[in-house]
């Protein structure tokens, strides 16, 4: 992995701006740091000297001048003239010890090049503390050279650790962006592999519980659905070569028998009819197919409203009553006071094809009932028969398009009505169940958005 790739990727970029962003507040507090430790250091000499100078004055209290002239002597002799210096002069300027020959024209503290005070016996600056004692001078001076010293310490140590921040940081950085270019490199090559045709390819999940791994599984979601989504449309396109290839060549047969009566002048009447009846049945289930489409296509979520559930079960029973009725079958409604977030005309198409497939297969003399009822985990609209069942392995085959149990092949029928419920109810997030009814079959819809009325 090239330099210029890394140094050109997002993280790398964004540790440059929090880089840039440490360097200026780590700047200012550092100056900031330097003049509270220089102020501290002055200070200190300053408070020294004035201790010192309250010391001299109670010797000189104590034992006159001479007694003061003695005690300076004994501390030139005892200190380092480089950092400290200390006179006495008289009321004339005249110097009684020390190395100044003249009297600062001040009193007090302040800071001052000794090289004229001392004429040239003592260089440099000097924090001064002035005192005076009766008509008498006395003048305790102190280097800088130790705060200087101090002060260029600790700036050289801020700028290593600056240094050694610096070069951490962006070593960090350039780990975070050849680490993310590592992913994107991963999840760049299994996609490209998906987009060849690999459906099977999965992005690498590390379980670190990052925004990579985040992503990566929302992708792979997303690819098991495509995988789903494609194969279902191979099984369904297969599917429908397969069960629209019977009705065509019957159209076929037919229209040839039409043309043969025609030709014999014969009445082709009956003949055009079986036509009409195998046209009209190729365009029941192309409109079938279109209504699965559109709902599986249909987003639009304005759509989803509070809907009174009853109502639309009671109406659609009413729909279908006579044709159980001409089956000699029984239709029974249960029925709680429940609303559903859901779109009124698809919930309506769904039960309605529940019911007529319910009454298509159950046979004469069964029982179908409707039911609704709401619990804490939703409400449940189920649709139970009392006829022959669907073997419990080939229930999930039966909500697939196109997909007849070997039990309903003598009724007619697409194969789509389960498939158009199945859309339905993923369209509304709902939850769709096939079980055994002993005897019959179960159909259950759990709808998570509702509310008690």
């Amino acid at each position: 992995m090239r330099l210029g790739e890394l140094i050109s990727g997002q993280p790398f970029k964004a540790t440059l701006r929090a880089l840039f962003f440490f360097l200026a507040i780590f700047t200012v507090g550092g100056w900031a740091l330097v003049q509270i430790v220089q102020n501290t250091l002055v200070s200190e000499l300053n408070a020294q000297s004035e201790g010192e100078s309250l010391l001299l004055g109670d010797i000189y209290e104590a034992e006159g001048q001479s007694g003061l002239v003695d005690t300076l002597h004994q501390m030139d002799r005892l200190s380092e003239p480089s950092n400290r210096v200390v006179s006495l002069l008289d009321a004339n300027n005249v110097t009684l010890t020390g190395p100044f020959a003249l009297a600062p024209d001040f009193v007090g503290v302040a800071r001052q090049d000794l090289d004229t005070l001392t004429n040239g016996r003592v260089v440099g600056d000097y924090h001064l503390s002035i005192h005076k004692l009766d008509d008498m001078t006395l003048v305790i001076g102190r280097s800088r050279e130790p705060i200087q010293l101090a002060v260029m310490r600790l700036v050289g140590g801020l700028v290593v650790f600056g240094l050694i921040n610096t070069i951490a940081i962006l070593a960090l950085g350039l780990w975070a962006s050849r680490f993310s270019m590592t992913r994107l490199q991963e999840m760049n090559s299994a996609l490209s592999r998906v987009s060849d045709g690999d459906l099977d390819v999965r992005l690498p999940v590390y379980n670190r519980d990052d925004q990579f791994d985040r992503i990566a599984t929302r992708v792979n979601q997303n690819l098991d659905r495509l995988t789903l989504l494609v194969t279902g449309m191979k099984s369904t396109a297969s599917a429908i070569a397969h069960d629209l290839k019977t009705p065509l060549s019957h159209l076929q047969i037919a229209l040839h028998e039409i043309a043969d009566a025609v030709d014999q002048q014969t009445d082709p009447v009956p003949k055009i009819d079986a036509a009409l009846a195998e046209a009209e049945a190729l365009g029941t289930i192309f409109d079938t197919m279109l209504r699965i489409a559109r709902v599986e296509a249909d987003r639009d979520q304005s759509r989803l409203q509070l809907i009174p559930l009853r109502p639309l079960v009671e109406e659609v029973a009413e729909f279908v009553r006579p044709m159980t009725e001409e089956s000699n079958q029984t239709l029974v409604v249960k029925s709680q006071d429940v609303q559903i977030k859901a779109d009124a005309p698809m919930i309506k198409q769904a039960l309605v094809n529940l019911v007529m497939n319910a009454s298509s297969h159950a046979g004469s003399g069964a029982e179908i009932n409707v039911e609704i009822s709401a619990t804490e985990q939703g409400a449940t609209l189920v649709v139970r028969d009392t006829g022959p069942g669907i073997p419990e392995d080939d229930m999930d085959r039966a909500l697939q398009p196109f997909v007849r149990m070997d039990a309903a092949r003598t009724t007619p029928g697409s194969g789509l009505g389960l498939a158009l419920v199945r859309a339905v109810v993923d369209r509304h997030g709902a939850t769709l169940t096939l079980s055994d009814a002993k005897p019959g079959l179960c159909v259950s819809i759990i709808f998570r958005e509702f509310k008690k009325i």
